[in-house]
């Protein structure tokens, strides 16, 4: 017997398969629910600021979905949405160091079609310790390397082939951005991960130089000093200006479109709001709130270091002051939420403490600044201080070494400085001064030094 099958109910068939297929398909998915997927690294061992990553199966509503999402320990940070699948928790402060944090995704509904996670899901995570990264001159060329805080595994980062000028690591720790000359006489900009061996230019200045490159905290903007080449060789380059380059969409330009504005050393506030820049030819500190597009202008003829606040509302700078007394070096406080500065420390020295090294720790109760314990000593030594009571105590005062460049870890409770010793043969070193000790230790030789977390 033979049998002819039409094309009209091949379709048909077909079309009916294709229906329960899919109808197999949505009931599997009802009874699946939704999905969730979080971007820990498989060891579970996270940095001190890492952000969290929710990527959701099916579309969401934010304030639905945000209130499945449990953390214990609870941490002080904020849950943003970056689309309708994904959601992000950035730490406002580092998460605790020796705490298993839990990580819950509860079981709930997250859209109001009544789609819904069926089954809550959890992950754990600890924090890593921190290294050092920093600069070692090998065969007259700097290059990048790390070390662990008790001088253990130091890697180098970057080729030895690779000349590197200056650095700032990203606050997650997960990559360095450096400076690096070219070939035309002009600077680069270059990144290299937490693990290096992958340098890779990430910024072509040409004939200009960038430099002084650094990372907002949230790490979506790099703010760093350009200066114009001339139009021939035998004219020198132009002032410094500061340029900002955004990460996520490559736009690369100028902070301030008057050009009559100078910049170098750009200093991000910790919120990634406000960026601060020393202008030479002027003598001022110029900063600007990106939020509001706001201007501050505050005088300064140091062109030290600016160091902000945890609430990033207010910011330690130094100037250099004529006094009954003589000339002074002094450190202002400036307060943003009134637009003005006052004399901090230093308006009735005695001698001049010469302060000019500054950092205020991510604890609001403690910073540190360099000066004279003297006025028969030219070295600097380091002085640990509450900036609400203005106590402290020395961590590093060898009268044969002068020390600058502090650097606090995400704790605030660690700090790693440049030392030099002035006489007799030496190597630059770095040093590393721990809350609970007396006195500071010798971490490694090198220049630089920042954490890497």
């Amino acid at each position: 017997m033979k049998f002819r099958l039409s094309l009209d109910t091949a379709a048909v068939s077909l079309l009916l398969a294709l229906a329960a297929l899919v109808g197999f398909v949505i009931f599997i998915g009802e009874q699946a629910g939704v999905r969730v997927r979080v971007d820990l690294p498989e060891d579970g061992v996270v940095g001190p600021y890492q952000t969290i990553t929710f990527t959701f199966s099916e579309a969401f509503d934010s304030e639905m979905a945000s209130s499945l999402i449990f953390l214990d320990p609870v941490q002080e940070g904020y849950l943003e949405w970056t689309d309708t699948y994904t959601l992000r928790f950035t730490p406002v402060q580092a998460y605790q160091k020796g705490v298993t944090y839990r990580l819950l995704v509860d079981a709930g509904e997250t859209a109001s079609g009544g789609r819904e996670v069926k089954q809550a899901q959890t992950w754990s995570f600890t924090v890593r310790e921190p290294r050092v990264a920093y600069l070692l001159m090998q065969e007259n060329r700097n290059s990048i390397w790390s070390v662990n805080v008790d001088g253990s595994d130091p890697r180098r980062l970057t080729d030895e082939t690779i000349p590197i000028i200056s650095f700032d690591a990203a606050q997650s720790g997960d990559f360095i951005i450096f400076t690096s000359p070219n070939e035309n006489g002009g600077v680069d900009l270059w990144r290299v991960s937490r693990e290096g061996g992958d340098s890779s230019m990430l910024l072509n200045c040409g004939f200009d130089r960038c430099t002084t490159p650094a990372v907002s905290p949230d790490e979506t903007r790099i703010a760093y000093s350009r200066e114009a080449a001339g139009p021939t060789p035998d004219i020198p380059f132009g002032s410094p200006r500061t340029w900002v380059l955004d990460l996520e969409n490559g736009q690369d330009g100028p902070v301030y479109a008057d050009q009559q504005i100078l910049g170098y050393n750009p200093t991000w506030s910790p919120d990634s709001n406000k960026l601060a820049s020393f202008d030479g030819l002027s003598d001022t500190i110029h900063l600007i709130d990106f939020q509001t597009g706001e201007h501050f202008l505050f005088a300064s003829n140091t062109g030290g270091p600016v160091t902000w606040s945890p609430d990033s509302m207010k910011f330690l700078y130094t100037v250099y002051a004529q006094t009954e007394s003589g000339g002074r070096s002094q450190v202002k406080l400036a307060d943003l939420s009134i637009n003005e500065s006052v004399t901090y420390i230093g308006q009735k020295d005695t001698y001049d403490y010469s302060y000019y090294s500054i950092a205020w720790s991510p604890l609001a109760e403690r910073a540190v600044l360099s000066l004279r314990v003297n006025d028969r000593q030219l070295t600097q030594a380091l002085w640990v201080f509450n900036p609400a009571m203005l106590d402290g105590i020395l961590v590093a005062s060898d009268p044969e070494y002068t020390y600058n460049s502090p650097q606090w870890d995400p704790w605030g409770d660690r700090l790693i400085f440049q030392q030099f010793k002035l006489r007799g043969q030496y190597q630059p070193e770095i040093g590393l001064w721990q809350g609970t000790a007396t006195e500071a230790v010798l971490l490694t030789q090198g220049i630089m030094p920042q954490w890497l977390p």
